[in-house]
């Protein structure tokens, strides 16, 4: 069977549904084809059984032969027994022929189940769409290749890159279409962070649409009771450096990180760089001489410049939204 790159790009897709679910493991896609690409079964990582065997345990479910299958996936299947056996085992058992993936795991620990499928006989062929599903699992890369979570900075600004007005008001800027896709956006990360000023001006709740992250406030200040008090609580950072919440963060293993609070704690890991990803929502309005959404004063000269560039870009009911990566982030 000749490989297709749609069923390995909806893969890839499929793998997305487990966006802030699987830290400290990665997100992974998996879909099982007979020889006329009809599919069999498919399953995506969600913080339990690894994609590869939901799919095979739904193709079964469905009461399908395995026998001279063809597997495609988002990641190489992994070669090790963590909290589930290895994939590659399941994958030889379940009697695939052939299986095609998209990138190679750079998780020593788990890396090998090309090798392990090859040594069994199976057809195997990687390094397919990688460019594509090294985006889609940036954050979990971002991870295994500087030792720290992804860090994305969110910012609701106007044209005129303010964020709260002269009069102290900055609810709300943006449309409220805007900040339902925001809520939405929250339950693809594993944790949200925000400054003690944050909370203590808006006192917001920073839950997710379907699931909440794990919310964080750092800053020394005392705080009062808080909205974050409901659900699940929320953790304090006691520090004004984002060395050390990042060294928090890295302890707990989350993959993806957001950032929103206001200007003073965005600026301050700007500054440290470590902001690997900017949501960015600008709103067709000026609000003149307000706060700026960005503070960074040890930017002294022109060659200190961040560098992102554009992935997306869309309209929300008049607002701007675009996503930048930095450029040499994962």
């Amino acid at each position: 069977m000749t490989f297709n790159a749609g069923l390995l790009q909806r893969a890839i897709e499929l793998g997305e549904s487990g966006l802030g679910s699987t830290y400290p493991n990665p997100i992974v896609g998996a879909i099982i084809v007979n020889s006329d690409e009809e599919v069999l079964g498919e399953g995506f990582h969600a913080g339990d059984e690894h994609a590869e065997v939901l799919a095979i345990n739904d193709a079964r479910t469905r009461g399908h032969d395995l026998r001279g299958t063809t597997l495609y996936c988002s990641l190489e299947p992994c070669n090790h027994f963590g909290q589930t056996p290895p994939c590659s085992e399941a994958i030889i058992a379940a009697g695939i022929n052939t299986v095609y993936f998209a990138i190679l795991d750079p998780n020593e620990k788990a890396s090998g189940g090309a090798q392990t499928l090859l040594n069994a006989g199976l057809t195997v062929q990687g390094d397919l769409l990688s460019e594509e599903a090294q985006y889609s699992n940036r954050a979990w890369l971002t991870k295994i290749k500087l030792g720290r979570p992804h860090i994305t900075a969110k910012i609701a600004q106007s044209m005129d890159g303010r964020v709260v007005a002269t009069d102290g008001r900055s609810k709300w800027i943006t449309t409220e279409n805007s900040r339902l896709q925001a809520k939405d956006l929250r339950s693809t990360f594993d944790a949200i962070c925000i400054g003690t000023a944050t909370a203590i001006a808006d006192n917001p709740t920073l839950r997710g649409t379907c699931r909440n992250p794990q919310r964080i406030v750092i800053g020394k200040r005392s705080l009062p009771p808080l909205e974050l008090d409901s659900d699940e609580g929320y953790l304090q950072v006691k520090s004004h450096d984002v060395v050390e919440l990042i060294k928090q963060l890295r302890e707990r293993d989350y993959n993806s990180v957001l950032l929103e609070g206001g200007p003073t704690i965005i600026s301050a890991a700007l500054s440290a760089g470590i902001v690997d990803e900017i949501h960015l929502y600008q709103a067709p309005t000026i609000l003149g001489s307000g706060t700026p959404s960005v503070m960074i004063p040890t930017f002294t000269e022109f060659s200190q410049q961040l560098h992102y560039e554009i992935s997306a870009l869309s309209i929300i009911d008049g607002d701007i939204f675009a996503i930048y990566i930095k450029k040499d982030a994962t």
